[in-house]
């Protein structure tokens, strides 16, 4: 199973004021993370919303370990955890570049549907975009 790496460096207003990166800011993190790897695999936004679908985020957690400070360089490493029959969803580890501690483990899990609401089964060729990085 290959993992998505995307890197992201901690700007000001993604800190507290003691300078540190805080639970709430490391849900939008994992959200650019999840965002760059369907485009690296091929999934823009605007190509699903061409194709007649969206994918609304039903659930998201984090797990949080340890914090990042302003200006650090993170890394996220983004896989699928569960991919079922109109759900995908997409795990990011996050750690700061040049250090094996994992700093928040986070979960996105989202909905597919199509332009009525509906929740069509997830695209073939999406699968097969994302197949190399489920788990298991």
């Amino acid at each position: 199973m290959q993992q998505h790496e995307s890197l992201y460096r901690v700007s000001y207003a993604d800190t507290d004021k003691m300078g540190r990166v805080y639970y709430a800011n490391y849900l939008v993190i994992c959200e650019r993370a999840r965002t760059e790897f369907l485009r690296d695999v091929g999934y823009p936004y605007r190509r699903m919303e061409t194709e007649g679908f969206f994918f609304p985020v039903r659930q998201c957690s984090v797990r949080y370990f340890g914090w990042a400070e302003y200006d650090d360089l993170l890394v996220c490493r983004s896989s699928i955890s569960r991919m079922r029959h109109a759900t995908l969803t997409i795990a990011t580890e996050i750690s700061r570049s040049g250090e094996d501690k994992t700093l928040v483990v986070g979960e996105v899990e989202l909905a597919c549907v199509n332009a009525d609401g509906k929740p069509p089964v997830l695209p073939e060729a999406l699968r097969e975009a994302v197949k190399g990085y489920v788990k298991g």
